[in-house]
């Protein structure tokens, strides 16, 4: 069964532009992002930014085989993309714990989507 994983990080105040930039980047250099995605076994991944009144947070969508061997593999990672997104994210995020706690209930692929 593939793991697909949501995970909720709170933004430091004031640093949601920095991380909308770095969003933006990451965009701009795709080929380097999605050969970073096959080197650590991820099928999909899907940042996005949610606004409450109690701040900013990064919410982050993972799909893969093994999300554990998806960390393991970011963790040794000698790509330039994921050593900036690691300086990034040491800016940005308030902490970097996951303040989010969820419970998959389902996940579906429709199996004629287009590679």
């Amino acid at each position: 069964m593939v793991d697909v994983v949501l995970t909720k990080q709170a933004i430091e105040s004031g640093e949601t532009e920095t991380l909308v930039e770095w969003a933006r980047e990451v965009r701009e250099r795709d080929a380097e992002a999605v050969e970073t995605l096959r080197d650590e076994g991820m099928y999909a991944e899907t940042a996005f930014v949610e606004h409450t009144d109690d701040g900013d947070f990064l919410v982050y969508y993972m799909k893969a085989e093994d999300i554990d061997a998806v960390y393991e593999a970011y963790a040794e990672s000698s790509h330039a993309i994921d050593e900036d997104h690691e300086a990034v994210m040491r800016e940005v995020l308030a902490t970097g714990e996951d303040v989010g706690d969820y419970d998959l209930l389902y996940h579906l692929d429709n199996p004629d989507l287009p590679e």
